[in-house]
C-alpha cells in the first residue's frame, strides 16, 4: 500500500485491493452515496469523497495523517484478505464467491451510529434504511459543511441523544422500529448500554449487552459486532445467508468451520448470493 499527498487535500491510496462500489453496496453501512464523480460519505465529522481508481482510490478533503490514523483502519486496508480466502481454496462455491467479491473490505464503523442503523435495518430495504437513517441526521445531527455541493450531517452523538423523544422521532417514518431507536437511545442515555466500553468484553457478552436493547436480535447484534467492532469470528445470518448455508453446505454445516474469520466469508457468501443466487454447486 503506498500513500501519496496529490495536494488540494486529496490523498492517493494505492495498490490496496479494494471495490469501493461492493464495499459501500454490500449491506454493511449505510451513508456512501455515489455521486456521479465518487463516493460520498460522513464518517463521524468527517466528510469525504472516494473515488475508485485502477488500483487503489482517492480520498478528498482528508490529509495524509488523517488517512494514517484514521482511514487505513476503517478500511481495513491492512488485513490481507486473500490469506483469509486461501483457507477454503477447496471450497468452490466459496473461491467464486470471494473471487466475485474480491474488493470488499468490512468497514470499521462508528459504534453509536451502528447500533442506530441496524435497528432501522431490521425487516427493511437498504433505499429506506438509507432515508430513514439522513433524516435522523439531519434532524439531531451537528451540520458539517458542504465540501462536495450539499449541506452534509454528521450522525447524533451522544450530546445529540438528549434532544430525542419519541414523539420527535416521528418524522424519520421508522414505523415500528421507532419504539427500538427509543429503547436503544433511553438505554445508552441511562448508562445501561455503554457503545464505547463493548471493545473491552468478550464477543459473547458484548452481543448479549446489545440484545438487551428491544428489537435487537442475533443477525442485528452480530452485524453490529462484526460492522463496529471488529468481531471478524461472528456469522451474521440473514436470508441470503440460511438460503446459502441450506443450499450449498447444509442442515449440518457450523459457523465455526468457517474460522475466526467468518464474517468475512460471509460478506463474500451474500454479495454473491445476492447476485447470482445459490444454487450453482447443486444444478453442476
Amino acid at each position: 500500500m503506498k500513500i501519496t499527498d496529490k495536494g488540494s487535500k486529496k490523498i492517493l491510496i494505492d495498490d490496496c485491493n479494494i471495490s469501493l462500489k461492493d464495499t459501500f453496496d454490500c449491506g454493511q453501512c449505510f451513508r456512501w452515496t455515489f455521486d456521479g464523480i465518487g463516493w460520498v460519505g460522513v464518517v463521524g465529522k468527517r466528510a469525504v469523497r472516494c473515488i475508485q481508481q485502477e488500483n487503489g482510490f482517492i480520498i478528498e478533503n482528508t490529509t495524509v495523517e488523517d488517512v494514517e490514523n484514521f482511514w487505513k483502519v476503517y478500511f481495513d486496508l491492512e488485513k490481507d484478505y486473500g490469506s483469509v480466502v486461501s483457507e477454503f481454496s477447496d471450497d468452490e462455491y466459496l473461491t467464486s464467491a470471494a473471487e466475485y467479491g474480491k474488493g470488499i473490505r468490512i468497514l470499521r464503523q462508528e459504534p453509536l451510529e451502528t447500533i442506530i442503523s441496524f435497528i432501522i435495518s431490521s425487516n427493511n430495504n437498504i433505499k429506506r434504511i438509507r432515508g430513514i437513517i439522513e433524516r435522523f441526521c439531519q434532524t439531531y445531527g451537528k451540520p458539517i459543511g458542504a465540501p462536495f455541493g450539499e449541506e452534509l450531517y454528521a450522525f447524533p452523538d451522544n450530546e445529540d441523544l438528549s434532544k430525542i423523544t419519541f414523539e420527535g422521532l416521528e418524522p424519520l417514518r421508522a414505523g415500528f422500529r421507532q419504539k427500538y431507536i427509543m429503547d436503544a437511545v433511553e438505554k445508552i442515555r441511562g448508562g445501561e448500554l455503554v457503545p464505547e466500553a463493548l471493545c473491552d468484553l468478550s464477543t459473547s457478552e458484548a452481543g448479549a449487552s446489545l440484545m438487551s436493547v428491544k428489537g435487537v436480535g442475533q443477525k442485528v447484534s452480530d452485524c453490529i459486532l462484526l460492522f463496529a467492532y471488529g468481531r471478524h469470528e461472528v456469522f451474521p445470518k440473514d436470508v441470503w445467508i440460511k438460503r446459502v448455508i441450506s443450499d450449498i453446505y447444509g442442515d449440518d454445516c457450523y459457523v465455526s468451520n468457517f474460522g475466526a474469520n467468518a464474517g468475512i466469508i460471509q460478506q463474500y457468501l451474500f454479495h454473491y448470493a445476492r447476485n447470482h443466487g445459490t444454487n450453482t454447486e447443486k444444478e453442476v
